[in-house]
């Protein structure tokens, strides 16, 4: 298997960043079609923000490897983070900007990849905290509150996701204890803390800000924090159960096109920018319930398809490679 920060990538992680990846898609892919920035999905709004980047977020925190960032200069550590994750994001911004005739604009640069930009400061932080503290709970702790305290910048969504990359940090040493029963549970509770989900609870809608919080802002907090990590969780666990059981070839087929999400979150902005300017060109907006769920199901599936072709294409290409794919 290859290798990925000094581990063996694990199948149902892999999976389970498909999977997300795939929500992030039909969401981003909603909006263009309805023309709404939080459009209905399985009968909530905007559903999926209540899952998705958790899922990623977990992900990424299971496989950070703290030998290998303790042994690496701050200096090289940083730098491979800006080509891995800032460079492709900044080549795929630029792109878009292009295709859709805009000028370039740091808050909507941030903001529209903020998922990478966010990882960028919260390892970059980790990072920095271990040059000067060896008990990584220590470091876990300063992390968080620091990344809590900074002001109301476009950096805030960072403190959202440190918590969830320690969590999953944590999940895989206590990975093998969670069975069956255990992670149906996760998932039945998921379930019904989902039917209490609102879209005023997302990071959009309720960004934490330690200097002007509020109890509506701490309720969001706790209850996207619970949310995600639960489902998150829940998502993982029963996904590494039913890919080590015989019988699930087509996860493990799935889980192959673990390597290519970083192109499906990247270019994955292009072609929903594209979308946005064919419906809105002949104002045929989709908002009725449940069409728009089928029709973001399939184009968000065509849509993967053609960025793995792309990434097949580009790979070849040393420059290329490096622009948009940060390899």
């Amino acid at each position: 298997m290859q290798e990925v920060n000094g581990y063996k990538r694990l199948e149902y992680l892999d999976f389970c960043k498909v999977f997300a990846m795939y929500l992030v898609t039909i969401a981003h892919c909603a909006q263009q079609l309805s023309g709404s920035k939080y459009p209905d999905l399985l009968t909530s709004k905007d559903s999926f923000i209540s899952i998705n980047m958790a899922i990623f977020m977990i992900a990424s925190g299971f496989v950070m490897n703290m030998d290998k960032m303790k042994s690496i200069s701050t200096k090289d550590y940083i730098w491979s983070k800006v080509i891995r994750l800032l460079l492709p994001m900044t080549t795929w911004y630029l792109v878009m900007c292009v295709v859709t005739m805009n000028l370039p604009s740091w808050p909507v640069y941030w903001s529209q990849y903020w998922y990478l930009g966010a990882m960028f400061v919260c390892l970059s932080t980790i990072k920095i905290l271990t040059n000067f503290i060896s008990r990584l709970s220590l470091v876990c702790i300063l992390s968080i509150l620091i990344l809590s305290l900074i002001p109301m910048i476009s950096f805030e969504r960072s403190c959202y996701m440190i918590p969830f990359l320690w969590l999953g940090y944590s999940l895989r040493y206590i990975i093998d204890k969670i069975n069956w029963r255990i992670a149906l549970s996760l998932l039945a509770l998921y379930v019904f803390l989902y039917f209490f989900w609102d879209i005023t609870y997302s990071i959009y809608m309720s960004p934490f800000h330690i200097w002007n919080v509020d109890a509506h802002m701490l309720d969001a907090l706790l209850f996207r924090f619970l949310i995600g990590g639960i489902g998150g969780v829940g998502v993982i666990a029963l996904s590494r159960l039913l890919i080590n059981k015989n019988g699930f070839g087509l996860m493990r087929h799935i889980a192959k096109f673990g390597r290519y999400t970083l192109v499906f979150y990247t270019m994955s902005f292009v072609l929903n920018a594209i979308l946005a300017r064919f419906m809105w060109h002949f104002n045929c907006f989709i908002t009725t319930s449940g069409l728009l769920d089928m029709l973001a199901f399939i184009i968000s599936a065509l849509m993967m398809v053609l960025m793995y072709y792309f990434q097949a294409v580009i790979e070849k290409n040393c420059v290329l490679r490096r622009l948009f794919l940060g390899e």
